[in-house]
């Protein structure tokens, strides 16, 4: 969150300040060459920013979600609209570390003439297309790490989304910089509505479970919200009986 606010007061506001270190609180550290410039703008501008970040008023969030307190979401849920700049801010627990992450939406970019999504995480970035939100590459510091043949075969998500929808993807997983090439089959089925709970607050969602489609194995779950218009929750297998855990702590949408 504290990064991604100085990446835009940097740009906006043009201070020479300059900061090095943040905290797992939020607390930031910075430096100036010579004498700071524009001080005043820039700590007033990183507080804006970062107030951004906070869920919106009890009011926004009545009037996206019809009882929350029993889960229940105004469905079907469409296809939301994404825009460039909208972030999403997650924790994240694995058996090799825990820590935070910004996910942002960077740009649109044509892949095989098809408009993509991109959603920046540091040097990471994941291709969706816009059509149906479709996985389809991911990259990282512009080298593919993975990529989905037929493309955007791989939708943890379809819309519109209802309790009981269920979805079947077949694709192939390519992994150039492993020399890997994997066939997967999975089914996914949205099963519940679901009042959950996360650092950022308290959404009504639907919950998603995928499968292996062979052998039944469970693969992922994901808790969508219509009001962040992504994911507030996402636990997911790393294999040998281990697995990721993901949550949201803030969002800004445009």
């Amino acid at each position: 969150m504290t990064w991604s606010a100085y990446r835009v007061c940097k740009v906006e506001i043009g201070s020479n300040i300059v900061i090095h270190r943040v905290d797992l609180d939020g607390h930031w550290y910075a430096e100036c060459s010579s004498h700071c410039t524009r001080e005043t703008e820039f700590n007033s501008g990183m507080s804006e920013q970062i107030r951004a970040y906070r869920p919106e008023s009890a009011s926004r969030q009545r009037a996206t979600i019809d009882a929350t307190s029993q889960g229940r979401t105004t469905g079907p849920i469409v296809k939301p609209e994404w825009k460039v700049g909208s972030e999403w801010a997650y924790r994240y627990e694995s058996p090799s570390g825990s820590g935070t992450f910004v996910s942002r939406l960077d740009r649109i970019e044509k892949l095989a003439n098809e408009p993509h999504y991109v959603i920046r995480a540091g040097s990471l970035e994941v291709f969706y297309r816009v059509e149906d939100r479709g996985f389809t590459k991911e990259t990282l510091n512009g080298r593919t790490l993975r990529e989905i043949s037929p493309p955007a075969a791989w939708k943890w998500v379809t819309f519109p989304l209802q309790v009981g929808l269920s979805w079947d993807m077949k694709y192939v997983e390519t992994r150039p910089t492993e020399q890997q090439t994997r066939n997967i089959e999975r089914r996914c089925v949205a099963e519940t509505e679901e009042a959950l709970t996360v650092p950022a607050g308290t959404f009504a969602t639907i919950r998603i479970v995928c499968r292996n489609s062979h052998t039944g194995a469970w693969v992922g779950t994901l808790w969508y919200s219509p009001e962040v218009t992504y994911m507030v929750k996402e636990e997911f297998t790393l294999g040998r009986n281990s697995r990721e855990l993901r949550e949201l702590l803030m969002f800004k949408l445009k």
